[in-house]
């Protein structure tokens, strides 16, 4: 319009436009803090370290290394030096270390319930003989049976 003076005001421009470009920037913005909030506020876990495949262990080794032991055991437990609890407990570790080896299951720190979902039987089969007489304070269990149970478990293993 043309006032008194010449002077010719700004050109209006319709609301819709004015209220088109609020809303791009306004949904431009929300974008932006999105993308703020997922990039810079998520939680960062350390990158497992994956180990390569574990170097496959002679097995007849193993069963002698750990003959070896179960034997120490037997000879504790004959001259008296391990109680018959002390033998069921040693032996139950035995076992799981040497299941550890063999297989690359961590049993060594599995409870009786992890061996059962485990695919180890045999080893579980024995821990489950040695529960009972590694916990209780009364004639506990037989000591060469127990040794006995290792042996087969140890030798049979493939």
């Amino acid at each position: 319009m043309l006032d008194d003076r010449g002077f010719f005001g700004p050109a209006q421009y319709d609301r819709f436009v004015l209220y088109l470009v609020i809303g791009v920037l306004l949904v431009a913005l929300l974008v932006a803090w999105y993308v703020f909030l997922v990039r810079f506020s998520r939680t960062r876990f350390p990158r497992p370290v994956v180990d390569g495949p574990k170097p496959r262990v002679e097995l007849g080794l193993l069963q002698a290394k750990y003959g070896a032991m179960i034997d120490e055991v037997n000879a504790l437990s004959e001259t008296g030096e391990l109680s018959e609890r002390a033998v069921h407990s040693r032996l139950s570790l035995l076992l799981r270390f040497f299941a550890s080896e063999a297989s690359g299951i961590e049993a060594q720190v599995m409870t009786l319930s992890d061996l059962r979902s485990a695919p180890l039987p045999r080893v579980t089969g024995a821990v489950e003989q040695y529960y009972p007489p590694a916990f209780q304070k009364q004639h506990p269990g037989d000591p060469a049976a127990a040794v006995a149970t290792a042996r087969e478990v140890v030798r049979s293993w493939s």
